[in-house]
């Protein structure tokens, strides 16, 4: 059985990577949960929360318009191949085809952003719900990346 004060931690733990995702600072996270901001500096790097935070922050749109950008920077230039073109049209016919599941990722992420300041108000909403939802949301994600459909009886 998981002692009180861990459960608490991984609580605190959870807030955080919240907060994180959401663009707060670490000093300011660590201020609100009430760890120190080494703890959080710690968290960040073991998590991954770094690289976590911006693949939800870099959007389809965002990606496409760079790539269209530098697209027309060489064409302009001159300094692109055929092959190359190609290769970025590839790309971009890719990025489109995850529309759908880009999309379904930016709704989580507003959504989640909503939990986390719904938090400050609604007392019903804890940390563990909010961990629940994601984990939910991360499943739902990953079987549609995987194209798995779970049969209903």
């Amino acid at each position: 059985m998981a002692k009180k004060q861990d459960i608490q931690q991984e609580q605190r733990k959870e807030l955080a990577c919240m907060y994180y995702m959401q663009g707060v600072s670490q000093k300011d996270i660590a201020d609100k949960v009430g760890v120190s901001r080494n703890t959080i500096s710690a968290w960040v790097r073991d998590g991954g929360w770094d690289t976590r935070r911006a693949a939800k922050t870099v959007t389809r749109s965002e990606l496409v318009k760079k790539m269209l950008t530098d697209l027309n920077d060489k064409l302009e230039s001159g300094s692109w191949t055929a092959d190359e073109i190609i290769k970025v049209a590839s790309a971009i016919e890719k990025l489109d085809k995850q529309t759908n599941i880009v999309t379904i990722i930016e709704v989580f992420t507003a959504f989640n952003n909503w939990l986390v300041s719904r938090m400050q108000v609604d007392p019903e909403l804890t940390p563990e719900v909010v961990k629940i939802i994601n984990t939910y949301q991360d499943k739902f994600i990953n079987e549609k990346l995987n194209n798995v459909t779970i049969p209903i009886e």
